[in-house]
């Protein structure tokens, strides 16, 4: 499990005590796990999860690390959308091309000799990204007891900093790697909420937590 980048002092309002701490990966590793298991029975093929890991952390700095796992500055493909609720944020899926292609090519003919998605691949990695982001949000709007709505998610294309951002304002970054048993494809499912609403996620933690 993560820990924050640094550790605040005790009074620091982005400082997360070790329950919520452990609320918080227990939360996301539900919610995605439910999600997986449904892309898993979509595509006949077992996906597999990390320990969520969190951070307060920018979008500048989330860029460089997963930029640099994701080949620099090579073009990844990304199905994101914002959400609202009791907290409020933006998800979003990311892989590389070539991950990309073998993703989709389990639900659709992809040309071997394709670089780049198509149209079609396009439309299958976004319902893709629809399934696991959305799934996510609703099972985390159970477990909180409060609904989280995020908006249908739009695909998009390009640098890593062109997709998640190059802001230097904090947010807390949630971050679950994800990879096909296969190993042919691998990426990465992110949550950037937003730090004006850190009380309230910590409200929802809360809540959770007294229901688990």
């Amino acid at each position: 499990m993560g820990q924050p980048e640094s550790v605040p002092s005790a009074d620091d309002p982005l400082r997360l005590d070790a329950d919520e701490a452990d609320a918080i990966a227990e939360l996301f590793n539900i919610g995605m796990g439910e999600a997986a298991a449904g892309l898993s029975s979509m595509l006949g093929e077992e996906v597999h999860l990390s320990v969520p890991s969190f951070a307060v952390s920018t979008r500048a700095r989330i860029t460089s690390e997963v930029g640099d796992e994701l080949d620099g500055e090579q073009p990844v493909c990304a199905v994101r959308g914002a959400f609202t609720g009791p907290f409020t944020g933006e998800a979003m899926l990311i892989f590389p091309e070539r991950g990309t292609l073998a993703l989709v090519g389990r639900l659709v003919p992809v040309d071997p000799a394709a670089e780049a998605p198509g149209e079609m691949e396009q439309d299958a990695l976004t319902e893709i990204g629809n399934i696991i982001l959305n799934g996510c949000l609703a099972s985390l709007s159970n477990l909180i007891g409060g609904e989280l709505s995020g908006a249908v998610p739009g695909y998009g294309t390009g640098a890593p900093a062109a997709v998640i951002g190059s802001g230097t304002d904090p947010v807390l970054f949630v971050r679950i790697d994800m990879a096909l048993a296969a190993g042919d494809a691998s990426g990465h499912a992110l949550f950037l909420l937003d730090i004006a609403s850190l009380d309230a996620f910590r409200e929802a933690i809360r809540r959770a937590l007294a229901g688990l």
